[in-house]
């Protein structure tokens, strides 16, 4: 960036508009992430599914595929400790341990009685839900159209009651922050495997306070600057940002929906691959280590 802007008006170095790689920044936030979450028992979680060797690289965010997976496998437990609150269903082990079989379903062991909820709607609720999904899953309706369903926005509203009235708790609140960190990295990851230019700068600007909190102050800096930047391509390449919003700004090797992936991942997988591989310039047979070294 610094060499661009040293450069004359008229040099050709001035037309190149340069982009954060989404890999690494995905990178770092996850690794944010664990720093956040520190001492609040996250890694004893990990350590039940993951070896403790993995779980470090994981929380680092080193390790992203698995860290990716083991988040959102955390995102979703929580999630359903909120709607088993909310609807008055209890957790499989409670039945579990209540029963002593394995052979258990929830929806026989609910209990209007923990819930403010009436239960002629309770089991209107659950009952659509559960219809919805079995659509979904068979392909009758399609991802966009469950969304719009109004049930999704009644849980939705219920969860958000649910958060309001438990914000001064601070264990709560810190698994609630929790939960919002994970939901920026689920829709940075929609950003760049869809194409969603706007849904990547606003995902990018979420994380902006995250980043800050756990001290990757260099991302933080580059964000903002790219962010600014960004935001003036309408003035400076208007051509540019109708490529980029198009979906440009990720490489796909299919023409499927979900295959976009970050430019630098892309250069991760294939140029930095071929270079350091069998045969490659850093293990080449080649060519000596003068050679390389020019």
């Amino acid at each position: 960036m610094n060499i661009i802007k040293d450069e004359p008006l008229n040099s050709p170095l001035k037309s190149v508009i340069l982009r954060l790689g989404g890999f690494h920044l995905e990178m770092s936030f996850v690794g944010g992430i664990g720093h956040l979450m520190e001492g609040s028992g996250i890694t004893e979680l990990l350590e039940t599914v993951y070896a403790p060797n993995a779980v470090t690289h994981m929380t680092s965010g080193k390790a992203i595929a698995r860290a990716v997976r083991a988040h959102f496998l955390i995102d979703t437990a929580l999630t359903s400790i909120i709607l088993s609150h909310i609807y008055g269903i209890p957790l499989p082990d409670e039945i579990e341990n209540e029963t002593g079989t394995n052979d258990i379903n929830p929806a026989n062991y609910i209990n209007t009685e923990s819930t403010d909820i009436n239960a002629e709607d309770l089991s209107d609720e659950l009952h659509e839900a559960d219809a919805m999904l079995d659509e979904l899953l068979k392909g009758d309706i399609s991802v966009e159209k469950a969304c719009d369903n109004v049930l999704i926005d009644q849980i939705k509203s219920r969860i958000d009651n649910f958060r309001e009235s438990h914000k001064s708790f601070r264990t709560s609140q810190l698994w609630f922050q929790y939960m919002d960190m994970i939901d920026i990295l689920r829709r940075f990851i929609k950003a760049e495997r869809t194409g969603n230019w706007e849904l990547h700068l606003q995902t990018v600007k979420d994380m902006l306070p995250y980043l800050a909190a756990s001290g990757h102050n260099l991302y933080v800096k580059s964000s903002r600057v790219y962010l600014q930047q960004m935001e003036n391509l309408k003035t400076t390449h208007p051509e540019v940002l109708a490529f980029l919003q198009s979906g440009h700004h990720v490489i796909r090797r299919s023409d499927k929906f979900w295959a976009g992936l970050s430019s630098d991942l892309v250069i991760e997988q294939v140029l930095m691959r071929s270079l350091k591989t069998t045969g490659g310039m850093t293990r080449g047979r080649g060519m000596s280590e003068g050679q390389r070294a020019q």
